[in-house]
């Protein structure tokens, strides 16, 4: 269920005429008190089309900032306009696990030109992904994308004896993870990608972090704010997670959020002919059975490759991200319905590949590190019982998801607890009203308990609002250029 605080008022997008602050502007850092480690300039270079591709060099363990170093990947799009140039904005698209730089076509696409023009657009691959020091688990875990010829067990284990062999596979995949990667293994966490995202301003030359994160990038963007917020210019966190919940009180948000938007995808589905999928009664059970069904019974996909329970979940949770998507993924369970499985491999994989090779183990091990998971392996089968009751098809699934972390084997080092910032500027949190991954009642809570906080709220099914809404996309723009906030209690309709 959504808290919403307050009364919302409609009044479209709203940027004009709101309330604005004095951004200030982004000057060289000058400082009387050497970093720990100095900051060495970033050598950049061309690559791929009109970018520059450079490394970061950071401390491994800022405990011992002296010690090992590894490398942070970065590109940069140069801004458009050099003569009205503002500075950098830093962005990071989410995750964990996605890297931001094969994900960069993807932002500049939406970024708007002004956006482009006036400001170096940055974004990295954060420490453990892709090309910055990944982690690799030499396999996947049970409930990630199956090798050709070996699909993936039920991720939602039915009996004792599989409950059992799944706890048994996470923790081999905990020791694959530690055997592969045990030297940076401790030190993914988002705590530590905050602190190189500082060493990153500090690179760029900018006195003031002006940065948008979506997603998981808005735990980057809080984690950075409650370490150092008088060095935030200007911050725009969009689809907000939490970081005062427990992972526990995560997934049962998620599990009822993404449920709510499945039940509204069986509405679209049922009333437009673009989706093929027409299951005889009751849609939940016709999808449960063809999730049973598929653990038991992996649907041919071709080339010698099956579909799965664990794809099958992957595919939905994927299609249900916007309901842009929902034609494809009701094409896709009316093909696995009637026996041809590839559709739903394929959108399995876009779900788990998440833009980089090593995207699953890479965002086990951050999630793990940033989330602390209840250690009783017996409430598990219990606690997915209890989640059925309100999200019969996530809430098994998201339950027993909690149960790879309650078995790492690297302690967490995040402490889950509000963000306050105080003494930042203001930031702009962006909620979307029916988001599944981010409940909206996330964004709400963020943004009372940043000290300064400014809530827009945006109605849509879709998660991240600035990829979708232009009435966002010109807020965010007016609010990083000039620092003009909109008015209290806007909401986005367009």
């Amino acid at each position: 269920m959504m808290a919403l605080a307050g009364a919302l008022v409609g009044t479209g997008c709203g940027s004009a005429g709101g309330r604005s602050v004095t951004l200030p502007p982004i000057t060289t850092t000058t400082t009387t008190t050497a970093p720990p480690l100095p900051v060495a300039p970033i050598a950049w270079a061309p690559c791929r089309v009109n970018l520059q591709c450079g490394t970061l060099t950071v401390p491994l363990d800022y405990a011992h900032p002296h010690g090992a170093t590894i490398g942070i990947a970065l590109a940069r799009h140069l801004a458009g306009d050099p003569s009205h140039r503002i500075g950098s904005l830093v962005i990071n698209p989410g995750g964990p696990g996605v890297s931001g730089i094969d994900d960069f076509a993807n932002e500049l696409s939406v970024l708007t030109p002004l956006l482009q023009a006036d400001f170096d657009i940055v974004t990295f691959d954060p420490r453990g992904v892709e090309r910055s020091d990944p982690v690799t688990c030499q396999s996947k875990p049970p409930s990630a994308q199956a090798a050709p010829q070996s699909p993936a067990p039920d991720p939602v284990p039915q009996t004792a004896v599989a409950q059992r062999a799944t706890i048994a596979g996470l923790r081999h995949y905990g020791s694959a993870c530690v055997k592969a990667s045990g030297a940076i293994l401790p030190f993914v966490g988002t705590v530590n990608v905050a602190r190189d995202m500082d060493r990153l301003r500090t690179a760029l030359g900018d006195a003031g972090l002006t940065f948008m994160g979506q997603s998981y990038g808005t735990l980057i963007g809080e984690m950075y704010a409650q370490l150092f917020p008088t060095r935030v210019r200007a911050m725009v966190l969009d689809g907000v997670i939490d970081p005062a919940l427990s992972l526990t009180q995560m997934v049962a948000d998620q599990s009822n959020g993404f449920e709510a938007v499945l039940v509204s995808f069986f509405t679209w589905c049922a009333d437009h002919a673009a989706c093929p999928w027409r299951p005889a009664g009751d849609p939940t059970g016709a999808l449960l059975a063809q999730l049973a069904s598929s653990a038991n019974a992996p649907v041919p996909a071709g080339g010698g490759r099956h579909a799965g329970a664990g794809e099958l979940y992957d595919a939905l949770l994927d299609g249900l991200y916007s309901p842009l998507d929902w034609s494809r993924l009701g094409s896709a369970l009316a093909a696995d319905a009637g026996g041809n499985g590839a559709l739903v491999l394929t959108m399995s994989g876009s779900y788990t590949a998440d833009g980089s090779t090593n995207g699953s183990d890479a965002a086990e091990a951050i999630d793990c590190l940033d989330h602390p998971a209840p250690r009783k392996l017996s409430a598990y089968g219990t606690r997915a019982n209890f989640m059925a009751t309100s999200a019969p098809v996530f809430g098994p699934l998201l339950a027993w998801g909690e149960a790879s972390c309650a078995v790492w084997p690297i302690p967490p080092t995040r402490t889950p607890g509000p963000v306050t910032a105080a003494g930042s500027p203001p930031i702009l949190v962006i909620g979307t009203t029916n988001d599944p991954a981010t409940p909206y009642a996330w964004a709400v809570n963020v943004a009372h308990e940043l000290r300064a906080g400014v809530l827009l709220t945006r109605n849509g099914q879709d998660h991240v609002a600035y990829f979708y809404s232009s009435c966002v996309r010109a807020t965010v723009q007016a609010y990083l250029v000039t620092g003009a906030l909109p008015p209290t209690g806007t909401i986005c309709t367009s």
